[in-house]
Order: structure tokens, then C-alpha cells, then sequence
């Protein structure tokens, strides 16, 4: 299945070591959960949006959990949980 425009962009802008495993997730239209993420310090959104059966790898963060789960919607994810 082809990345659409959205999905390809979101690949682009990741590290480049992390993109075919982005891509897989997106192309299988992945199960995500949505969480507060404390790993990383203030240069990093604080929430990150992860596939549900792998918790320590981030498709994404963004400022709030309602912006993370919109912006996982966009992506073709299913969100399955959000914790605030």
C-alpha cells in the first residue's frame, strides 16, 4: 500500500533511521495509544503517540494529547487509548 501525501510527509521529517519502521506502522493503519511521554526534556512535545503493541517507539509527539490524537487520526492510525 502507497503512503498518501500526508503519511509520506510525516516519514520524511523523521529521522532518517526511523522511517521504514514509521512507514510500516502507517501502512498497516496501527493501533496507537496516546500518553504523556517523560523521557525527553523541553524540546520534545510531551505527547507522544505509539503503537500499542510497542510503547517505546514514538510515530510522533505534539503539544497536547487532544492535537496527538487528532494528528494520529490524519495519519490513517487507530486510536485505541488516550491517558492525559
Amino acid at each position: 500500500m502507497a503512503l498518501n501525501q500526508a503519511q509520506q510527509a510525516h516519514v520524511n521529517g523523521a529521522f532518517p533511521e526511523c522511517r521504514s519502521k514509521i512507514a510500516k506502522y502507517l501502512e498497516e493503519n496501527a493501533e496507537v495509544v496516546v500518553y504523556r511521554q517523560n523521557e525527553c526534556g523541553s524540546d520534545v512535545e510531551p505527547y507522544a503517540v505509539a503503537p500499542k503493541v510497542e510503547h517505546d517507539f514514538w510515530l510522533g509527539c505534539w503539544d497536547t494529547p487532544e492535537l496527538a490524537a487528532a494528528q494520529a487520526c490524519v495519519l490513517g492510525l487507530r486510536v485505541v487509548e488516550v491517558t492525559p
